[in-house]
């Protein structure tokens, strides 16, 4: 999902302040943890601290779904890898970030990855038409009363790739069934 939201990001700037990521684990013993296991778990906590630098969160994502290359992708994104450091060690930066998200978690009753949230419910990808860039930006676009004009904007309707890739999609595209009603 983060490269259908780096793509709807990186081509309509403007609905980034509308897009939160959040991530879903726990908090156990002063760690993190995580549904895939402490790989995943500790560049969870290392994208919520960077996601505390909104201007270089989505320069990391889109750097970082490619190849999962960390330390090329930090370097591209220009982010300060002792207060990265210091975010991911310190329980009340880091850890506190991450259980702000996990009880946002539990409030809504989230048990997968992705879930997306939209004005407070939860959303099913199924409704929208698929992974796509143009299917999200529908999705957005539908939580607003009053849709501003980059939501005639067309994105792709191709599939997003699922994992580390450097092309955005495998060359699929799915039908766009999606529709605010």
């Amino acid at each position: 999902m983060q490269r259908i939201l780096a793509e709807v990001v990186k081509n309509i700037p403007q609905l980034a302040a509308d897009i939160k990521v959040r991530y879903i684990g726990a908090v156990s013993g002063g760690k993190i943890t995580s549904m895939h296991g402490d790989a995943e778990a500790q560049e969870n906590l290392r994208q919520i601290c960077i996601r505390e630098e909104t201007d270089k969160y989505w320069n990391y994502i889109s750097c970082h779904i490619k190849e999962g290359n960390v330390d090329n992708c930090l370097n591209g994104a220009g982010i300060d890898k002792n207060k990265l450091n210091s975010c991911m060690t310190d329980s009340s930066k880091g850890l506190k970030y991450a259980q702000e998200d996990f009880d946002l978690q539990e409030n809504y009753g989230v048990s997968g990855s992705p879930t997306l949230i939209l004005n407070n419910e939860e959303v099913s990808e199924f409704w929208f038409g698929g992974r796509t860039a143009e299917a999200l930006k529908t999705l957005l676009c539908c939580g607003f009363e009053e849709k501003p004009g980059v939501c005639s904007q067309s994105l792709s309707t191709e599939n997003a790739a699922t994992s580390f890739s450097t092309v955005y999609s495998q060359g699929n595209s799915a039908p766009n069934d999606g529709g605010c009603e």
